[in-house]
């Protein structure tokens, strides 16, 4: 493992945890899931606001995000 796989597999994985599908798909749908429910921009409160199918769609994506980051390889 080399100093420069160490830093690319940091800022990839940095760069993904900043990518916030529930912002990304409650804004697709006109709303501003920070003044709605709990303000947490998250699956739960987009299934509130937006109804199961976004809602599962965000936690599936968030999943996603998770495995693609574990998986990264060094």
């Amino acid at each position: 493992m080399t100093v420069y796989s160490v830093l690319i597999t940091s800022v990839v994985g940095y760069l993904l945890g900043s990518i916030s599908f529930a912002v990304i798909v409650a804004r697709s749908q006109g709303v501003d899931i920070f003044k709605f429910g709990s303000g947490n921009p998250g699956a739960t409160n987009v299934k509130r606001a937006l109804g199961a199918k976004f809602g599962n769609l965000v936690f599936a994506l968030d999943a996603l995000k998770g495995f693609v980051a574990a998986g990264w390889p060094l």
